[in-house]
């Protein structure tokens, strides 16, 4: 954990991954991120019920972002509950939600709610679509408003075949990660003036701006379609498969790193060979081209490869399982890994969250807290009385 938002104070009401994501990148950096569930059943993305996504008693899309947070159990339905919230957000300096605005209404948590209590707080506020037009009231998730609505599905569907799968929750990890940057955008700006400010992104915005060059070159009048099938796209700019069914990406972007990679695959006669002598010859003849390099690649398993092509004059990578990704070194060397520690004795690997400060790595953090666990020590910090926190469990307004 780092220290660079050590002494912030952040109130999240928020579920499943977007919004979450950003308040455990803050957490990261060192806010303390007071995460307040449903009571009872808590955050949906505990259990979603999809088929292996449990280990250790834990689920990986809820602890991949909500680790290193506190949980308080609140029934916010009930106006005596929505008090104890109010009281946590007086002395916040961020409050953060992705609920819909019929629910941020029905529990009165609308900008103006929460910046009448403290209006020196960043109100961030994460949608599917956007505060306006026919969809600002609709449900979002990554997969249907990033991935499809924003245009990546479409860019990778080649025809004849169906839509590439989304992998992961890329449009909630990143778009979480961003939001976290305008957080702290805004909490900078609040110590230059003394002004809070209110923090918008969706999930389309993000997907929109990660296709930001493909939606340039069409303003720029540029004809974008779809892609054509791999084996017809830049044969130096693609996949091979190995000996051993593996893959190789292979991105030689630098037309110089031609000489070095033909003479290396064994054909230094291709280097002056007009069909394959600049990039466009060899995109003209990559129905020539592809096929012979098809060949050299699946004469060497992956192991073989990744011994030689460090040699060679152009960027490249296996495609790697999670396993690999977990276990290699130059991720490790690096803190790109982070141990996870469950507070039991044990602790599993996850993925570090971006960025890195004052040149070292993120370390060790603490995984995703049970519900409601810090229910009781986050009242006590609030004011309240050990006869007060019962009661309310009585009443069912905490637990």
């Amino acid at each position: 954990m780092y220290d660079v938002m050590a002494g912030v104070k952040v109130i999240e009401v928020a579920e499943h991954t977007f919004v979450p994501v950003a308040a455990m990148i803050l957490a990261d950096w060192g806010a303390d991120v007071i995460k307040v569930e449903r009571a009872g059943s808590g955050d949906p993305s505990r259990d979603l019920g999809i088929p292996n996504t449990k280990g250790m008693g834990r689920d990986m899309f809820f602890e991949a972002a909500n680790r290193g947070k506190r949980s308080i159990a609140l029934d916010l339905r009930q106006p005596e509950a929505r008090e104890v919230l109010y009281r946590l957000v007086k002395d916040a300096d961020v409050f953060i939600t992705n609920l819909r605005q019929d629910a941020r209404k029905k529990l009165g948590i609308e900008p103006e709610e929460i910046m009448k209590i403290n209006p020196r707080i960043i109100y961030a506020r994460g949608t599917g679509h956007g505060m306006e037009g026919e969809l600002a009231h609709a449900g979002g998730f990554d997969w249907p408003s990033m991935w499809c609505r924003a245009g990546q599905s479409y860019m990778q569907t080649v025809p004849g075949r169906e839509p590439a799968k989304q992998p992961g929750s890329v449009g909630d990890l990143g778009g979480g990660s961003t939001t976290a940057g305008a957080i702290a955008a805004a909490l900078f700006r609040r110590e230059r003036t003394g002004k809070g400010a209110i923090v918008d992104n969706s999930l389309y915005l993000y997907g929109i701006y990660i296709m930001s060059q493909n939606i340039t070159g069409n303003g720029l009048g540029i004809d974008i379609r779809q892609p054509v099938p791999i084996a017809e796209d830049n044969p130096l700019m693609t996949v091979y498969e190995t000996s051993d069914g593996r893959w190789i990406c292979i991105c030689m972007l630098m037309p110089q790193w031609w000489s070095d990679f033909a003479t290396r695959i064994g054909h230094p006669e291709w280097v002056e060979d007009p069909r394959f002598a600049t990039v466009q010859a060899r995109v003209e003849n990559r129905h020539v081209l592809r096929p012979m390099l098809e060949e050299i690649f699946r004469a060497h398993d992956l192991e073989w490869w990744k011994q030689e092509l460090p040699k060679f004059e152009t960027v490249w990578a296996p495609l790697q399982s999670p396993a690999e990704v977990a276990a290699d070194p130059q991720a490790l060397v690096n803190g790109y890994i982070a141990k996870v520690d469950t507070g039991d004795g044990g602790h599993y690997t996850g993925g570090a969250t971006p960025a890195q400060f004052d040149e070292r790595p993120l370390g060790a953090v603490k995984a995703a807290p049970a519900l409601g666990a810090d229910t009781a020590a986050i009242l006590a910090e609030a004011g309240f009385a050990a006869e007060e926190i019962d009661a309310m469990r009585e009443r069912k307004l905490v637990n």
